[in-house]
């Protein structure tokens, strides 16, 4: 459900929330979250000239967050404006590259 701040919820499992939180990592890592339509014959298309990926995906940088006080998952919201694009894949990219973080 979309909240009034323009973000969604999403639950993931503990472990994941601590493995994407963790500050001691050299490799950064992202939470991509994938809306998909309800039949999955839907999902995606393939031609030998085009992958078609049917609805959106969002990201999340979990670097530093707040340690959970649940015992099995972190509900985390994630902005609507952080929709997964080619063009904010390449702005992940390119802040990585340069040493920073996504």
């Amino acid at each position: 459900m979309i909240a009034s701040d323009g973000t969604f919820g999403y639950s993931i499992p503990l472990k994941n929330y601590d493995d994407l939180r963790d500050t001691s990592l050299h490799i950064p890592r992202i939470l991509v979250v994938v809306f998909v339509p309800a039949q999955q014959e839907e999902w995606l298309s393939q031609k030998e000239d085009e992958l078609v990926l049917r609805r959106c995906g969002f990201w999340m940088n979990l670097r530093g967050q707040a340690e959970s006080q649940n015992e099995r998952g972190q509900t985390v919201r994630i902005p609507l404006n952080q929709r997964l694009t080619v063009d904010a894949l390449q702005d992940i990219m390119e802040r990585i590259g340069q040493g920073g973080q996504p």
